[in-house]
């Protein structure tokens, strides 16, 4: 079986899509002997790197230089050219990594993470918001199979197509836990590492993108309660800059909170779990969120979590986090107190996290994967 699949969300940064595609495609070079996969890059300025090419037994990569707008404009808006081509034969399945169908002569499989772009269409990223929201409909309608990452991201998917109720399968993503372990040899490494970023001894963190989905003015706000309540808490922020930055910076500034607030921007997976190892918990304020990375990669990191009972939040993190409402900056203050007073509460939820962070495994992932590919295929 030819399966063809578009890489490029890992070209550059590993983000989200990015993190999962790779994982994914790494794993099932463990779990699949037997098929054939047609690995797709294209850009003008950036070359994929040969080492993050997944060792798939059988396999072919093709990097082009082409501009990812052209390939992006021809392929969703004129469906053309048909991914078989770049390749020179036909594909039994094409597997996007977006919600967008890639135009193929084979059977087409689409990856929805959430449609939070669809019930907030004024908060959601402009790619989202305005590109897919319009195209949506059409690809749901084309695919043959719809991969998501939750059941709460499901429950909406059909809540908007109900006739997609056959398509439809939850596939959780997974970890690599012990890579988020921090051996002892390299706590000298991590000493280090937090005195050349400048972080307080203690703090507490976020990671993921400065976008309005994610909630941080709410937990900027959070943070001046915990002040006016006598708390000289610590907050570091960790991910891309996105549409939120600036009133992320203003807030804080207003709010006398500019020495609290630590922002860092993206870094490496390697140096992200020195930030986990180094903070008292992670908190998840966000609004919605189709699965929540970050959740599992605190849990791996023996990290208790203070989250949002946001969608699939709940659902990934189980008994492993205190959770909050994400609208109301006050409660976030008040659970973060709440935990700051119970020690013993801090050893139950990293307790519930070793054990809940078990069932997530990106081996998994692949196993659950290559079975919709074995449906769809001939």
């Amino acid at each position: 079986m030819r399966i063809g699949i578009d890489v490029r969300p890992f070209l550059k940064e590993e983000t989200g899509v990015g993190v999962y595609l790779k994982n994914l495609l790494f794993s099932l070079s463990q779990v699949d002997d037997q098929n054939e996969y047609y690995l797709f890059s294209a850009s003008w300025k950036d070359r994929f790197p040969l080492s993050k090419v997944p060792p798939l037994l059988k396999k072919r990569f093709r990097h082009f230089r082409l501009p990812v707008t052209l390939i992006n404009y021809g392929w969703y808006h004129w469906g053309w050219p048909p991914f078989d081509f770049f390749f020179g034969r036909k594909m039994d399945i094409v597997h996007s990594p977006t919600p967008i169908v890639i135009p193929t002569f084979g059977q087409k499989i689409i990856t929805i993470y959430d449609l939070f772009f669809l019930r907030e269409p004024k908060l959601a990223d402009k790619t989202a918001g305005q590109f897919f929201r319009k195209r949506l409909k059409k690809s749901v309608d084309e695919a043959q199979a719809i991969i998501t990452i939750s059941r709460s991201s499901a429950q909406e998917i059909l809540s908007f197509f109900p006739e997609a109720e056959k398509k439809v399968r939850v596939i959780y993503l997974g970890i690599d836990a012990d890579f988020w372990t921090l051996a002892d040899k390299e706590k000298k490494a991590w000493s280090r590492f937090k005195q050349e970023q400048g972080l307080p001894a203690e703090y507490f963190l976020f990671v993921g993108a400065f976008e309005p989905r994610k909630n941080l003015p709410a937990l900027i706000k959070a943070f001046h309660f915990l002040q006016q309540w006598g708390r000289e808490e610590y907050l570091v922020l960790v991910g891309r800059q996105g549409k939120d930055f600036p009133q992320v910076i203003t807030l804080s500034n207003q709010l006398g909170l500019g020495k609290k607030v630590i922002i860092k921007d993206y870094t490496s997976p390697a140096h992200l779990r020195y930030y986990y190892h180094g903070a008292k918990a992670l908190i998840v304020p966000s609004l919605a969120e189709g699965f929540g990375l970050p959740l599992l990669e605190a849990m791996a990191s023996g990290l208790p979590i203070i989250a949002s009972q946001a969608p699939a939040i709940p659902e990934v993190a189980g008994e492993a986090a205190l959770y909050f409402d994400p609208r109301q900056p006050e409660d976030i203050a008040t659970k973060i107190e709440q935990f700051l007073e119970q020690p013993n509460l801090k050893k139950g939820l990293v307790r519930a996290g070793y054990q809940r962070v078990n069932s997530f495994t990106w081996l998994e992932t692949a196993r659950q994967t290559l079975k919709v590919y074995q449906e769809l295929g001939p």
